[in-house]
């Protein structure tokens, strides 16, 4: 590999951690690296809206809506370096 493909390299992953950095900046959560990417995730559930889940659908669904609820609510982001 010549020292331009080395220095494009390095660029293209310096982006990508700059990127990373600013989602993590916003309350994304750095769950993975590796060298081809980092993987981002984040939680967009509210403990409130838990709690009304609860209350209002616990007694015929068993806590299977608030499970959707939560498992709809996570996103997750992927940084290609």
């Amino acid at each position: 590999m010549d020292t331009t493909q080395q220095i494009n390299i390095e660029q293209k992953r310096e982006k990508a951690l700059n990127d990373a950095k600013m989602y993590m900046a916003n309350d994304w959560e750095l769950k993975e690296e590796t060298p081809e990417y980092f993987l981002l995730t984040r939680n967009e559930a509210s403990k409130g809206t838990h709690l009304l889940i609860f209350l209002f659908t616990f007694w015929f669904t068993l806590g299977i809506g608030n499970l959707t609820y939560h498992l709809l609510s996570k996103k997750k982001k992927k940084i290609i370096k």
